[in-house]
């Protein structure tokens, strides 16, 4: 059991020293949606209104497959400067984080032209420990209520790969259950008391 401890400790220790990878997916999209006024909002501050994009009311396609987004933005009425919070769902897995920009009124009353820097900072499933930035651009039209929104996004999402200090680990720890599990039980109750 000791020359197993002792081989099995720097096999630990080198699998560890080994560096995490990552991958990098281009992501570029658009999405159509409702944008609902939720209404005067303190927590805004020095925003007065919160609005949000219900995922329910929006469709979107992207070199990821489709989605969904959703999100809480803080403005002014008539334009300007906004932030908020996103989430970009696929339905089996997602990445979200924050987001900031603002809205320029177009030559039309009731258009404004939108961009935004998304920056996200996590996620789920194949996203899992997603970060990268999304600039996204488009169009809303709140000449009726709610406001319609288009957004075309171009970006980088950075995915972790699994380390191979979590692989190694694991297959470790697989190791070290089926040497427990094949050795003779009078001789394990032995070694332990």
């Amino acid at each position: 059991m000791r020359k197993f401890v002792r081989t099995i400790i720097p096999c630990i220790l080198a699998i560890h020293c080994v560096s995490a990878n990552a991958t990098v997916l281009p992501f570029t999209g658009t999405v159509t949606g409702v944008s609902n006024l939720v209404g005067a909002d303190p927590t805004c501050a020095p925003l007065q209104f919160r609005s949000a994009i219900n995922p329910a009311s929006t469709v979107g396609y992207s070199s990821l497959g489709n989605f969904t987004l959703s999100t809480s933005t803080c403005l002014s009425l008539g334009g300007g400067t906004s932030f908020g919070t996103f989430t970009i769902n696929f339905g089996t897995d997602a990445f979200s984080g924050t987001f900031d920009g603002g809205s320029t009124p177009t030559d039309t009353p009731g258009i404004s032209d939108t961009a935004w820097l998304f920056t996200i900072l996590n996620g789920t499933g194949r996203f899992d420990g997603a970060s990268g930035t999304l600039e996204a651009a488009g169009l809303a039209d709140a000449r009726t209520r709610p406001t319609h929104v288009a957004i075309a996004f171009i970006g980088n999402v950075v995915t972790a790969v699994p380390e191979p200090a979590s692989w190694g680990l694991m297959i470790l720890g697989f190791g070290a259950i089926g040497v427990i599990v094949r050795r003779p039980r009078g001789r394990l109750i032995q070694q332990i008391a």
